[in-house]
């Protein structure tokens, strides 16, 4: 199962139909604090989440899901990313990839880290 977070609705329904029609199931947060609940009573197999958004960015979230489980695999998504953007700090999987979102690109992440992470779908 994968959780998409993403202050912009538009962001949040492409990517659910992307990734459902090729098979994952997809769950959704407007924001990291949504996620953050979301978190607490599910276990995701990846997160795909927006950098900039209120209440919790995408950094925040990905260091609080750090915290407390250090294999999932994280994808970060943002118009603004550039080279300094903090993959290191972060540890664990944790891939960064700019808007706009290229269809092929989140496909082909969103397997590789699923597959080295060597867990099952839900």
């Amino acid at each position: 199962m994968i959780l998409v977070v993403d202050d912009e609705a538009a962001y949040q329904e492409v990517l659910a139909k992307m990734l459902t029609k090729v098979g994952y199931r997809v769950i959704t947060a407007a924001d990291g604090n949504e996620a953050l609940t979301l978190l607490a009573d599910s276990k995701f197999n990846l997160i795909i989440s927006d950098v900039f958004m209120p209440n919790l960015n995408g950094y925040a979230l990905a260091a609080r899901i750090r915290a407390t489980d250090h294999d999932v695999p994280i994808i970060l998504i943002s118009g603004y990313l550039s080279q300094e953007s903090p993959k290191n700090l972060l540890g664990g999987s944790t891939e960064f990839i700019a808007k706009p979102l290229d269809s092929e690109l989140i496909i082909a992440t969103v397997q590789r880290l699923m597959s080295s992470g060597g867990k099952k779908l839900d």
